[in-house]
């Protein structure tokens, strides 16, 4: 079919053919093909094929360089007819899958043109793979691309996770100074590192002796038969006990703050509240007596309170082989020690006559109807002097 398609082609080029100038190799005169040349023959130019038949005459009358110039063009014919044969094939192979795929029919007459270039099938496949080379290629340098953007964006990531990393670590830095200092100078946060050493671990200790040592040393008075039936006796010298121990770890501290200031020559109050390099002095020297309380030796607070207690009460020598009482003022000078060295120091008042719900609880015997106070039982816990009450004391009105 595509044979039978060449051929009416080139009949129709017969009919159709004109007088036109074919251009010869080298520098060979022009030559004129008229239209009776052309019926009968087919020679190929050197650029494209022509259709038609060489004059006889001017046949005759050609040089030999015409002959050589004709067997040339001869073998260039043969060779691409071969190669049209082999072009014709393939599109026929291509035209039956398509009809079979239900694709539209194959125009045989634009098949059959003959491409300006000498070899038709070389010249297809060689644009389609370089098409499909381009193709290629625009996507590997697509994907190039993409890989250097990622590649760009993953660097980038990388320093910002570093950069925050590292902001991160100094704001934990400055955090931990800053808890630091706050637990140094309040109670508002607590070091959980300090365990009973917490002001309020203190506290609770501060409520405990009230409720289980007091009761505990009230049964060892009673043992003494000089005070079995001196009830209001026996509270006062525990009350006494407490107010004692405090006192004296009181002015302990004042003592040894007044120490390292006269060795390091530092006299005015003025100076200390004005220079901070005095101001950092003292608060290393809290930090110190504060972690330090379970080792300070507080002997001789302890003995100071027994005398006190027993140049008060010579009348009742007895009390001095109380073991119950010695342990009993033993917690008190511990407990007062520990919770005058906090930052703010926790002080007792005991002063007071008129009745505070906020810093006083009445005892079961007392008349809950008058304000008054008539004594103290237990002393009432400040933090700091004048500051909030954290243990309200237990009076009898």
């Amino acid at each position: 079919m595509l044979l039978s398609a060449y051929v009416l082609e080139s009949k129709t080029a017969d009919r159709n053919a004109q007088k036109v100038e074919v251009p010869r190799e080298g520098n060979s005169p022009e030559r004129l093909v008229t239209r009776n040349e052309s019926r009968s023959a087919i020679y190929y130019d050197g650029s494209r094929i022509r259709f038609g038949n060489r004059n006889r005459s001017n046949r005759s009358s050609s040089s030999s360089s015409d002959n050589q110039s004709l067997t040339r063009e001869g073998s260039t014919l043969s060779s691409a007819k071969g190669s049209l044969q082999r072009h014709f094939e393939i599109l026929s192979e291509d035209s039956r899958c398509n009809s079979r795929a239900g694709s539209s029919p194959v125009d045989c007459r634009n098949l059959c043109k003959i491409p300006n270039s000498p070899a038709p099938s070389t010249q297809l496949s060689t644009s389609i793979h370089s098409s499909a080379s381009s193709e290629d290629s625009w996507k590997v340098a697509a994907l190039r691309r993409e890989v250097s953007v990622l590649k760009a964006e993953l660097n980038q990531s990388r320093l910002n996770i570093e950069f925050l990393q590292q902001r991160e670590h100094k704001m934990k830095e400055r955090l931990a100074e800053q808890a630091r200092l706050m637990l140094d100078r309040g109670i508002r946060f607590e070091n959980v590192a300090l365990g009973e050493r917490r002001p309020t671990a203190l506290i609770r200790k501060y409520g405990n002796l009230y409720a289980q040592s007091r009761v505990d040393t009230l049964d060892a008075l009673d043992s003494i038969p000089e005070l079995e039936h001196a009830h209001d006796l026996k509270s006062k010298i525990l009350f006494s006990a407490v107010v004692l121990s405090f006192r004296s770890v009181y002015h302990t501290i004042c003592e040894i703050r007044s120490r390292i200031r006269h060795i390091l020559q530092i006299n005015e109050e003025k100076e200390r509240s004005a220079d901070s390099t005095v101001r950092d002095l003292d608060l290393c020297i809290n930090n110190y007596m504060k972690n330090s309380v379970d080792r300070f030796d507080l002997r001789k607070n302890l003995e100071e309170v027994l005398s006190q207690i027993w140049a008060t009460l010579y009348d009742y020598p007895s009390l001095k082989t109380c073991e119950g009482l010695k342990h009993y003022v033993k917690d008190c000078v511990r407990l007062a020690w520990s919770l005058s060295n906090q930052s703010p120091p926790f002080v007792i008042e005991y002063e007071g006559r008129v009745f505070r719900k906020d810093l006083h609880v009445r005892f079961h015997s007392s008349n809950q109807e008058s304000d008054h106070i008539k004594t103290y039982l237990w002393p009432t816990l400040l933090e700091g002097r004048n500051g909030p009450c954290v243990h309200k004391g237990v009076v009898v009105t």
